[in-house]
């Protein structure tokens, strides 16, 4: 059976619009596989890789100077860019492969088609290196391959699988739809708050922030996969479709009007078994301080309406997951020392917030550190997603900054802590004044007990 992929019609005149300058152009294609259907939400073109002389590896800058061939294009780069806008897609939604605009026939012509196996090979190790990032669809390992011709504007689909050796390697063709209206989509809405507190070993070299990034994420995923998701209040069959929960609570009416009402958003929650919540083990160790890891992630997720609640399970606790990985690695290549100092005793780590950005029927997210304006969002989605929206289009609201007020008290007790004596200090000053008060009181019992004497001297110095 043929593989079937369907997308909006925007992607016909987004890939036309290239075509017709006759220029060479690579991108990704983003969309979202399930049983009931795969569909592709958006073609993003990869920008042009700048020289190293203007700019940085990770610079995403639309340049004017057009790659020429498929065999100039760096794999990655390409792969690059398929990492920075994985972090952008909710979950249950993946970089599905690669689309290309250009003049020769890359299935026909050998070198060519090598360069596009090698191409989707690189994104899809490059995405296999944070498992916590989801980079790759669990469902399947074959990925997309569209083409239009220049010349013809013939557009060609094939699929390939990857990850497998490159004798076994099976080229299927795939047949591509467009769909002349708006995907309906549906929305999952949750909130998840995390509040947990972290043992620290300060070695030598000091704390790491990467790792302690790495050992929340670890947990943070053992916990989320653990939970039991619930649906507007409700626990739901797994094998149930999204639609037929939705249809339930509508009351019969024609099929338009609930064709239209479809985006309303389900509220989504997750719940920990208290079992799984306790520690495996128990172990005692001397630790040198603690990370409180608190605050709430914000995550939407948008299906397609026949998507099983099982499918839209695995989706938000991806989402969440995903989220919190983005963060930390987006936080920790902005740090320019990953080391914390022991002497740093009270340290704070705001990682970014989550915005939401406007892409076609649904939203995609992007991510702003404190003091970042909407207008940084901008960027990220022209030149990761080639798309032009405005400041107001972007939803700030999901994710509030956060509150350093539990910070700004320990910071004071730290600074409140370092003007006191040390222990060593203090006891000096104790012994030195007792001491001193010793000293008095021999004094004064030496004046008392020789009181008349001395006053008989004195009284002789005086009269003469």
């Amino acid at each position: 059976m043929v593989r079937t992929v369907y997308s909006p019609e925007y992607c016909l005149q987004y890939l036309e619009q290239y075509a017709s300058k006759e220029i060479f152009v690579i991108g990704l294609i983003l969309g979202q596989s399930t049983a009931a259907r795969e569909n592709v939400i958006h073609l993003a073109r990869t920008p042009d890789e700048k020289s190293s002389e203007s700019a940085s590896e990770t610079s995403y800058v639309l340049d004017k100077i057009e790659t020429k061939t498929l065999l100039n294009v760096s794999e990655a780069w390409v792969a690059d860019h398929a990492k920075h806008v994985t972090r952008m897609l909710p979950g249950g939604m993946f970089v599905q492969g690669i689309f290309i605009t250009s003049d020769e026939d890359i299935f026909e012509e050998p070198n060519s088609f090598s360069k596009v196996k090698s191409i989707v090979n690189h994104i899809y190790k490059a995405m296999n290196a944070n498992q916590y990032m989801f980079g790759n669809c669990p469902y399947s390992n074959e990925r997309l391959m569209l083409h239009m011709s220049t010349s013809t504007k013939v557009l060609t689909c094939k699929s390939i699988e990857v990850g497998a050796p490159a004798k076994s390697t099976m080229i299927k063709p795939v047949e591509w739809k467009f769909l002349p209206k708006p995907q309906q989509w549906q929305r999952l809405d949750c909130y998840y708050e995390f509040d947990d507190v972290y043992p620290v070993i300060v070695k030598k070299s000091g704390i790491s922030v990467k790792q302690q990034f790495q050992q929340i994420l670890e947990s943070a995923h053992k916990t989320i996969e653990s939970s039991i998701m619930f649906i507007d209040g409700e626990l739901k069959d797994n094998s149930e479709v999204l639609e037929s929960l939705f249809k339930k609570k509508k009351p019969k009416t024609n099929s338009k009007s609930v064709q239209q009402e479809l985006p309303k958003s389900m509220n989504v929650s997750l719940f920990v078994p208290f079992e799984n919540s306790l520690p495996e083990t128990v172990e005692y160790l001397e630790c040198d301080g603690s990370i409180h890891f608190s605050g709430v992630v914000s995550s939407s997720v948008f299906m397609y309406p026949k998507a099983t609640v099982s499918e839209t399970i695995a989706a938000v606790k991806q989402d969440i997951i995903r989220s919190l990985a983005s963060r930390f690695t987006m936080h920790c290549d902005a740090l320019i020392d990953d080391n914390l100092l022991p002497e740093e005793k009270v340290c704070f780590n705001e990682p970014p917030r989550r915005v939401l950005v406007p892409v076609g029927a649904l939203y995609l997210c992007d991510y702003l550190f404190p003091g970042e304006a909407p207008a940084e969002a901008l960027l990220s989605v022209r030149e990761l997603l080639d798309l032009k929206i405005t400041e107001a289009d972007v939803i700030c609201d999901v994710e509030t900054p956060a509150d350093t007020s539990e910070f700004d008290a320990l910071d004071r007790d730290a600074s409140s802590e370092e003007l006191l004596a040390t222990p060593q200090e203090a006891s000096q000053f104790m012994y030195i004044t007792g001491i001193c008060f010793a000293m008095f009181v021999l004094i004064v019992s030496i004046i008392i007990h020789y009181y008349d004497g001395i006053v008989k001297v004195v009284s002789k110095v005086l009269s003469k």
